[in-house]
C-alpha cells in the first residue's frame, strides 16, 4: 500500500511540476514576443519594464553593456532594426530561472555598422523572477560566420 501511495504521489507532483513549467514557457513566449515589438518600436520604456534593474547585454559587437547603455544605443538610433525574427529552440526552467536559447534573423537599419545586411544569429537569454515577475536579466547574442 505504501509503494501505491508513493507512487501516486511521485506522479502527481511530476504532473503538477511539469505544468507549472509549461506555463512559465508560454509566459516567457509572450514576453519574448513583447520584447521583440519593442525593440522594433523603439519603446525604451517598454523594455524597461521586461529587463530587469542589473539587465547586461553580451552584444554581437563584442562588448558587454549594462541596461542603460542599450536603452541609449537604442535612442541613438545605433541599436536599431528594421525586422527581428526569433525562434526560440530551447527553454530551460530551474529554481526561478529560465534560459532560452535559439536563432534570430534581424535586419539592422539606422546608424547600426550593419544597417541593411541580413544577420542571422544565435541567442541566449536568462530570465529571473523578481517578485512575481519575469524579467530578463542577461542577454548574449551573436553573428553566425558564414
Amino acid at each position: 500500500m505504501k509503494k501505491i501511495i508513493t507512487l501516486f504521489l511521485s506522479a502527481f507532483i511530476f504532473i503538477y511540476a511539469h505544468s507549472q513549467n509549461i506555463d512559465i514557457e508560454n509566459k516567457i513566449r509572450e514576453i519574448e514576443k513583447e520584447r521583440i515589438a519593442a525593440i522594433l518600436k523603439k519603446d525604451t520604456a517598454k523594455l524597461s519594464h521586461i529587463w530587469g534593474v542589473e539587465y547586461f547585454a553580451n552584444r554581437p559587437a563584442g562588448f558587454i553593456s549594462p541596461r542603460n547603455k542599450v536603452l541609449e544605443l537604442i535612442l541613438k538610433d545605433t541599436l536599431s532594426l528594421e525586422s527581428y525574427k526569433s525562434e526560440i529552440e530551447q527553454i530551460i526552467v530551474r529554481n526561478g530561472f529560465v534560459i532560452t536559447m535559439g536563432s534570430e534573423i534581424v535586419m539592422p537599419t539606422g546608424n547600426n555598422p550593419n544597417a541593411g545586411k541580413l544577420l542571422n544569429r544565435r541567442f541566449t537569454h536568462v530570465w529571473s523572477n523578481e517578485d512575481g515577475r519575469w524579467r530578463l536579466i542577461a542577454r548574449h547574442a551573436n553573428i553566425l560566420c558564414k
